[in-house]
């Protein structure tokens, strides 16, 4: 705990994906155990509004449209209409540099970035690649004001959403989420490797919910359908952040690649098998002491099977089932 107890306001800018804004509230949890009467406000962009809102620690969301604040206009309008003038500090995640200048003229006392821009960043000293992980390089931009950061887990608190949609799901036999698609090809599941995967889930008693936003997963449902698969349940673009959060909740857990719905499951403490075909579980994967989790991590020399899959997550379901009894 810091001995400086007076509410401090910090500013958080991070208009990236939703696994990113997931991370980020590592951070957050940094801020609260340092500063615990702070108040956090979260800049983020409209797609990830819920999934920053419904943070632990998180007091308010400012959006901010990228579009927007890409003109000088836009840029004076969002300084104008900012309701934190001169935060304690702002902490910029991803060093954008409108962002840092946007924090300088709000009157940040402090202004934390991964990099030094020109008179845009305060003199603290912060060097990224002291650390790996992203998990450890957001959470670690609180140093120059500590010293220090913990290895703290991510919390997403969203409230309980009842309609037919997630009462559904929750009437399911056994549900598990699959999340195997992103914006990133080397990242993604092959559409047989993905086939073999729901018939092994369906072998094992479980009812196996594919999920994803926007083209991408779209189309890779049609070809799953295609290739005679169609023993699953389709929920691409059918959830909000807190209908998705709230189905996790209610499933036995989750199968994802690297994207932002294996952080979402880490943030409600939900057990995930990550499967990481691109080999960045050191960089990106969960930190297995303070997740239910299970990591695969394909090399040139072992690829990843359906059958490594369903193994590892039915281990993952009997470990978990034995510390919930304990």
């Amino acid at each position: 705990m810091h001995e400086d107890m007076e509410e401090k306001v910090f500013v958080i800018f991070n208009t990236e994906g939703i696994g990113d804004v997931l991370v980020t509230n590592t951070l957050v949890q940094n801020i609260k155990l340092y500063f615990p009467s702070s108040r956090i406000m979260f800049v983020c962009n409209k797609e990830t509004e819920d999934f920053a809102k419904y943070q632990a620690g998180v007091s308010g969301v400012i959006i901010a449209d990228k579009e927007k604040i890409n003109t000088p206009k836009g840029i004076f309008d969002f300084i104008k209409n900012f309701p934190n003038k001169k935060p304690f500090a702002s902490f910029v995640t991803h060093s954008n540099e409108k962002q840092l200048l946007i924090s300088r003229l709000i009157g940040s006392k402090h202004v934390i970035s991964h990099h030094k821009f020109f008179l845009w960043n305060t003199d603290e000293k912060y060097d990224m690649r002291s650390y790996n992980h992203i998990k450890d390089i957001l959470g670690s931009l609180i140093e120059p004001l500590t010293n220090e950061h913990k290895n703290l887990p991510v919390k997403y608190i969203p409230p309980e959403i009842n309609n037919a949609l997630t009462e559904g799901i929750k009437k399911l036999e056994k549900p598990v989420v699959l999340s195997v698609t992103s914006r990133h090809a080397q990242n993604n599941m092959t559409v047989d490797d993905c086939k073999e995967l729901i018939v092994l889930l369906k072998m094992n008693g479980y009812t196996p919910v594919f999920t994803g936003k926007g083209n991408i997963p779209k189309q890779f449902v049609i070809q799953l359908k295609q290739a005679g698969c169609i023993d699953f349940i389709d929920i691409v673009d059918c959830t909000s952040a807190v209908e998705l959060a709230n189905i996790i909740k209610n499933s036995q857990g989750c199968i994802c690649i690297d994207n932002g719905i294996l952080h979402l499951a880490n943030a409600l403490d939900i057990p995930v098998t990550e499967v990481f075909y691109s080999g960045l579980a050191s960089s990106r994967g969960s930190d297995t002491n303070l997740y239910p989790a299970r990591i695969l991590n394909q090399s040139d020399e072992e690829k990843i099977t359906p059958q490594d899959i369903i193994r590892e997550f039915n281990e993952l379901m009997c470990v978990n089932a034995e510390q919930f009894q304990a």
